[in-house]
């Protein structure tokens, strides 16, 4: 089963090596990636049992726009989680009416 949440309480460790998986984010330091993860205005990712297989994180004004970025699962996800976790981090903003648009990191599976 898979547990979807929106804390920031995620290991930076775990988070590299999901982002190592995929092209577009593998190789980000441990640094950046705290920085970007801290500073982002949501935060979304997905677990299965102890290991975690997808983020999402959204950059915003938290008025008018916000950006949907590092959309990121592992390669034995099911294929709609990209599409699922891009939905449930634009949730809030699109709520309150702002401009939601996803940033393409790299092909998103069918």
């Amino acid at each position: 089963m898979t547990e979807i949440r929106t804390d920031r309480g995620v290991p930076i460790s775990a988070i590299k090596k999901l982002w190592d998986t995929c092209p577009a984010t593998a190789g980000r330091d441990p640094e950046s990636i705290d920085l970007a993860w801290q500073s982002s205005a949501y935060v979304v990712h997905a677990w299965r049992g102890g290991a975690l297989i997808g983020t999402a994180r959204v950059i915003s004004d938290r008025s008018f726009f916000a950006a949907i970025c590092d959309v990121v699962c592992a390669p034995d996800c099911p294929s709609p989680m990209q599409k699922d976790l891009a939905a449930k981090a634009a949730e809030p903003f699109a709520r309150r009416g702002m401009k939601v648009v996803v940033l393409p990191i790299g092909k998103m599976r069918p």
